[in-house]
Parts: structure tokens; C-alpha cells; sequence
């Protein structure tokens, strides 16, 4: 999602008076998400009918297309249009992350990965929390820059401001316990991507359970602190704050979804209050149309 910014210099001789004698940049606006009316063959047809059925865009490359685009220098050149995650991973950070994809080879691939997520994951998922776009890849490697040091790793899903990147590989050989686990997973990032939807309102006796430590110094929470209804997941982060409202909603959430209730339950069986805020938030998400437990 670039930001272009146009400026005009005037200069005598640089333009000629008459505004008529100016290079134009007017372009038609052109949906780059969205299958061109004139494009034919099998992926076409199934980005098409996919788009019909759920609203949610279909894509197998994050290259969506060109243009061209004449400069105030009256010089034509080509603008690529490409879906930027990194404008989400790098905002108010120094260290920008990266992504690699491996694409589908074969349109069986495609039209198999379509399906799961047409009619396994977004049929269980409330349609407030679709993405804009799903880029449906083979694989999918996040390159997480630490300090300076890329890591890689293979990643089933990641959720950006344009696009929800998902990778699943020969999802046809995969049991169905797998993949049961890799729903729940796409489900979750696509939930967490749109937490905000979540009316304030609707928390208000999630929040109340812990309302006294929010946004103070993590220094005055006390210790543990599942004993005053915060998750760890955050607690030693120097980048977030773990006592504010958003994180603590966010812990909440990606905990529910990585522990079943048994498993939840068990883990924090020492601390009740942790119980009631779990109870809660997984009201608040029925009350969404979205059933975990």
C-alpha cells in the first residue's frame, strides 16, 4: 500500500502556458484484485467463481498486474502492482520482516486449495471477518529480522492490510486432524488481523476483570500476573505492552484458539480469574458468530 506523493514545478520554458499542453497522468481506475473481464482459462474461471460465492478476492500471485503511467517529464513507464505486506510489518518498527512465496505449478493444486478454503474455512467464519484478498500459495516463508539476522520459517498464514496470505501446500494429502489444526490457525490470524471490529462495548466486563492494572508500569502488576487476569504471552515483550486493553484482548484470543478448552482450563486451573476472562471473551466471540469452544 504505497503512498505517492505528485508535486508540479513550474519554470519558464519547462511547460508549455496553455494547461491543454500538459502531460496527463489521468488513469481509469482499474480494480487490480479483481480477474480482467478479458482474461480466460481455468484460473480465471475459478478466482471468478470464487469471488461470486464469498466476496473475497482470489489470488496465486502477489504480482496483481502493470500500467502504464506517463511522468511530468512526459516519459511513459510501467508501474507494477503488488500486494506490499511489508507496509503492515514495518510500521513504527526499524527491523523490516520479509516474506518469500512458492506459488502452485498445476491449476489441480489451485482448484483443490480453493475448495478447502471455500468450503472448510470461510463457510465457519463470520463474514466480518473475511479479508479483502486471499493469496493461496504452495508454500509460504517469513523471514523474521532479528537484529539484523533474517531467520526463516516455513509459515502456514500471514495477515496483511491487502491480502491474507495462506499456504497449503498438497492439502489433499493432509489428515483430517491436520487439517482441522490448520484451520484453526487461518482462522485465528484472520480474526486477530480484525480485532478492532470488536466494539469496545462488547469487552467492557472482559475488561472489568483486570481494569485496575491496565496501562499502568508493568512494574506494578503483580506477579504472577495471571493472578490479576493477564496472560504471559506478552509479559517479557519489550515491543508491546501486555497490560494494555488491545494486547490483552489479543493474548486472549490467539490462547483460545491454541488450546482447547480442556487443555486451557488445565493450564490455568490456579488462576479463576483467568477462567471467568476466557468464559468471557468466548461469549463475546459467539456473539460475533464465532464458536471456539
Amino acid at each position: 500500500m504505497k503512498k505517492y506523493i505528485l508535486g508540479f514545478v513550474i519554470a519558464v520554458g519547462l511547460w508549455a502556458c496553455s494547461k491543454e499542453d500538459w502531460p496527463s497522468n489521468d488513469q481509469f481506475e482499474v480494480n487490480f484484485f479483481a480477474v480482467p473481464e478479458d482474461a480466460t482459462g481455468e484460473e480465471a474461471e475459478l478466482r471468478r467463481e470464487f469471488f461470486d460465492k464469498t466476496g473475497v478476492y482470489l489470488l496465486f500471485s502477489d504480482t496483481l498486474g502493470c500500467r502504464n503511467i506517463t511522468t511530468l517529464s512526459g516519459k511513459t513507464v510501467i508501474e507494477w502492482q503488488v500486494i506490499d505486506f511489508m507496509w503492515n510489518m514495518s510500521s513504527g518498527t526499524y527491523y523490516v520482516d520479509s516474506l518469500e512465496f512458492f506459488p502452485y505449478q498445476v491449476i489441480g493444486k489451485k482448484e483443490v486449495a480453493t475448495k478447502f478454503v471455500q468450503d472448510e474455512l470461510l463457510s465457519d467464519l463470520p463474514e466480518l471477518f473475511y479479508p479483502y484478498s486471499i493469496l493461496l500459495m504452495d508454500r509460504l516463508v517469513f523471514f523474521d529480522n532479528f537484529y539484523g539476522t533474517y531467520v526463516p520459517s516455513e509459515v502456514a498464514v500471514y495477515s496483511g492490510m491487502q491480502a491474507t496470505a495462506i499456504a497449503l501446500g498438497d492439502i489433499a494429502t493432509v489428515s483430517d486432524e491436520e487439517k482441522e489444526t490448520l484451520k484453526n490457525e487461518i482462522m485465528k490470524a484472520m480474526i486477530v488481523n480484525n480485532l478492532s471490529l470488536i466494539k469496545d462495548g462488547d469487552l467492557a466486563v472482559f475488561y472489568s476483570y483486570s481494569t485496575d492494572y491496565y496501562d499502568i508500569s508493568s512494574w506494578n502488576v503483580p506477579s504472577p500476573v495471571e493472578s490479576v487476569g493477564f496472560l504471559p504471552t506478552y509479559a517479557s515483550s519489550w515491543t508491546v505492552t501486555f497490560n494494555s486493553k488491545s494486547t490483552d484482548v489479543l493474548a486472549y484470543v490467539e490462547e483460545i484458539f491454541n488450546l482447547s478448552e480442556t487443555e486451557f482450563r488445565e493450564t490455568y486451573a490456579e488462576y479463576p480469574v483467568v477462567i471467568e476472562k476466557m468464559e468471557e471473551m468466548v461469549n463475546v466471540l459467539r456473539k460475533y458468530g464465532v464458536n471456539v469452544y
